[in-house]
C-alpha cells in the first residue's frame, strides 16, 4: 500500500475502516498524516487477519507481536527491520534489500500499471507542486481505489 515502515508501525486498528476498505494514516507530513488509502483486494484478507489478532490481543496497534519478551506487543520500525532482515535470508536474497524496498516495489508497481502519478503522490504522501493538483482537483476514494486496482 505504500506506507513507510514507521507508518506500518504506528497503524491503529481505529485507522482501518474494513467495510469501507480503507486505511486512514501517515506520519510525515501534515496532508500525510491523514492520508485515505484503499485497501487492494488481494491484501484484505491479510488486513483482516492483523486487525482480528489485535482485537484477540486488546492492542491498539494493527499489527503486533504476539511472542515479544520485551518491548511490548507493537512492532516498532526495529522489530520490523529485524523481520525483515530474516525474510531476506529465508528467501537467499541478496544482502542489499531493506525495510523501504516493498515502499519502492510499490511505487514502481503502480506506475508499471500506469496508476495515475498523482494517485501514487496522494498514497506514498509525495508532495504535488501542481496547483492545480493539490488545490483543485478532489480525489475520492473510488478513485483512489479504481486506481490502485489497476496493480496486478
Amino acid at each position: 500500500m505504500g506506507w513507510r515502515p514507521q507508518e506500518l508501525a504506528k497503524l491503529r486498528i481505529e485507522d482501518v475502516n474494513l467495510s469501507e476498505q480503507y486505511i486512514t494514516g501517515g506520519m510525515k507530513t501534515d496532508a500525510g498524516k491523514n492520508r485515505v488509502v484503499p485497501i487492494h483486494p488481494r491484501i484484505k484478507s491479510l488486513v483482516q487477519k492483523n486487525y482480528d489478532q489485535a482485537i484477540s490481543l486488546v492492542s491498539i496497534y494493527l499489527f503486533n507481536d504476539p511472542d515479544a519478551v520485551k518491548g511490548g506487543m507493537a512492532i516498532t520500525y526495529d522489530k520490523y527491520a529485524g523481520r525483515f532482515a530474516k525474510i531476506m535470508t529465508a528467501l537467499s536474497m541478496r544482502e542489499d534489500h531493506r525495510p523501504y524496498d516493498p515502499r519502492t516495489t510499490f511505487i514502481t508497481m503502480a506506475k508499471k500499471a500506469e496508476v495515475d502519478e498523482y494517485v501514487i503522490k496522494r498514497l506514498v504522501d509525495h508532495k504535488i507542486t501542481d496547483i492545480t493538483e493539490s488545490t483543485y482537483t478532489k480525489r475520492d476514494i473510488e478513485w483512489l481505489r479504481t486506481e490502485m486496482e489497476k496493480m496486478p
